[in-house]
């Protein structure tokens, strides 16, 4: 049993959210480290995406798989885009209730590494202190940050190239990314699957 409200994170940033605002939040496993080792781990995140993002306490125990991306649920906040890579992670978030990115964080990050540390016999956090932020506040940088989190991928295979591939790569990128199952790119191309319920916020933008 994994209880989503029990635990603590590292602390949150100095900063004050504002409701229907939209935030860029991203993190990464301590000293680089890789946060997801296998399937199952990116799989766990994932499900925790959508079962985190609620005022209520929710826990695995006796969850069916089929019910993972239906359970009813009070939202926190509005999710519109992630992406999970190796060693990080970035999440397009919309501030829905007071202080609810901050209690979305601590749950989800929170119920991620009671799971990590049971997994792999580790303790502690495995990630680089508390997570990062930024404020979209304009529509050009939206934009912009839905593209950059959905093409994230292609920087698994060319990381070296991550910097140019919105440019000199772009088509190498996106046909990369469309592929890659651990992002909400799919869900913005259409693709039905149990996790498309995790985006409750989709933006119109080509990427």
């Amino acid at each position: 049993m994994v209880d989503l409200g029990r635990g603590q994170t590292s602390a949150k940033p100095n900063f004050m959210h504002i409701q229907n605002e939209h935030y860029h939040i991203y993190n990464r496993g301590a000293h680089k480290a890789p946060i997801f080792l296998d399937g199952s781990d990116y799989w766990r995140f994932i499900a925790l995406l959508y079962l985190a993002n609620n005022t209520s306490k929710l826990s695995f125990k006796r969850m069916k798989p089929d019910q993972m991306f239906s359970c009813p649920r009070s939202d926190l906040v509005n999710i519109f885009a992630y992406c999970l890579m190796p060693n990080h992670f970035h999440l397009g978030l919309v501030e829905k209730t007071k202080n609810g990115i901050e209690i979305f964080m601590r749950k989800l990050c929170t119920a991620y590494v009671m799971y990590y540390n049971k997994k792999y016999d580790h303790s502690g956090t495995i990630f680089q202190g508390a997570y990062k932020e930024k404020h979209v506040d304009n529509d050009d940088y939206l934009r912009y940050l839905i593209q950059y989190i959905h093409l994230n991928p292609y920087g698994i295979e060319e990381p070296e190239l991550m910097k140019t591939a919105k440019t000199e790569y772009l088509q190498q990128a996106i046909e990369y990314s469309k592929k890659y199952t651990h992002s909400s790119y799919m869900d913005y191309l259409g693709t039905i699957r149990p996790q498309t319920s995790i985006i409750t916020k989709k933006i119109n933008v080509e990427a």
